[in-house]
């Protein structure tokens, strides 16, 4: 992990702190986030959810909370940008690499595979997916972000239509994220 990073654990530890702490009376988390994984941004989210029902949760962002940033800043009480912020990327992709060519043909490595169940193998670089394992995978893409737009509509308080229309990837500039109910208030 690099300086400027912070992991799920690491987060949660502290969100815990604070929300068992009697002498914190309020949780105010900053952040600064281009996004993530999709499971620590829902660890990192339900630690936001039991802090919330202790104490006021307050977020403030910075250049940008976008995507899994976004994800755990949307259950907050109240969502503050700065100027410029950029919000939202309420979306989810998936990527696997095939590089069967390039170690064949580039480096000549070849693999043989020995599986016990027809998925044991998935997300290998070695082949490309097959049909099956495909739809696996947007299967998996499309649960995740039903989860993202549920959270967000729960956390902003508007319905998970409305989010798919301004979410499938989309960021908005922190004016336009107030407008459409992503932020609450804009930093003077």
């Amino acid at each position: 992990m690099k300086n400027d990073e912070i992991g799920s654990t690491a987060l949660c530890n502290l969100i815990k702190k604070a929300r068992e702490d009697d002498k914190v009376k309020a949780i105010v988390l900053r952040i600064n986030s281009p996004g993530g994984d999709a499971l620590a941004s829902e660890v990192i989210w339900r630690e936001t959810m039991l802090a919330k029902k202790e104490k006021p949760f307050i977020v403030s962002m910075g250049n940008y909370a976008a995507s899994g940033g976004y994800y755990i800043a949307c259950a907050a009480d109240t969502i503050v940008a700065q100027k410029g912020t950029i919000t939202g990327s309420i979306g989810v992709f998936g990527l696997l690499y095939n590089a069967k060519n390039f170690l064949n043909n580039k480096v000549g490595i070849t693999t043989d595979t020995y599986k016990t169940s027809p998925y044991a193998d998935l997300g290998t670089i070695s082949r490309p997916l097959t049909a099956s394992e495909r739809n696996i995978m947007q299967n998996s893409v499309e649960r995740i972000y039903g989860t993202f737009t549920k959270r967000v509509s729960d956390g902003r308080q508007i319905s998970v239509a409305d989010v798919d229309s301004i979410g499938q990837g989309r960021v908005w500039s922190s004016d336009d994220a107030k407008e459409i109910g992503l932020v609450d208030v804009l930093e003077v």
